[in-house]
């Protein structure tokens, strides 16, 4: 039995990532978002560089935002009276 909570566990805290990872996911982003506005044809150290870097921030975020709340919203399967819903079958 301990053997099989011990494997979960690890197998749970292998999911996470590391801050270095996260870190390099961060730069990724930032690099492919430079590139993308330059593509764009925006000029790197101007202000509209610097408007087009923070539009693709806020439509990424907005992406994040919609995808929390289609899971959230999504139908559970095992009906409203669920584990994850304190009120009860009352919306």
């Amino acid at each position: 039995m301990w053997k099989w909570i011990s494997l979960a566990c690890l197998l749970t805290l292998a999911a996470c990532a590391s801050p270095e990872q996260r870190a390099a996911e961060i730069a990724a982003q930032q690099q492919a978002d430079h590139a993308e506005c330059t593509r764009l044809g925006f000029k790197p150290n101007t202000e509209a560089f610097s408007n087009c870097l923070l539009k693709l921030q806020e439509i990424r975020a907005q992406e994040e935002n919609t995808q929390a709340l289609d899971r959230a919203n999504a139908p559970r399967p095992w009906g409203p009276w669920g584990p994850y819903n304190p009120y009860g079958p009352y919306y």
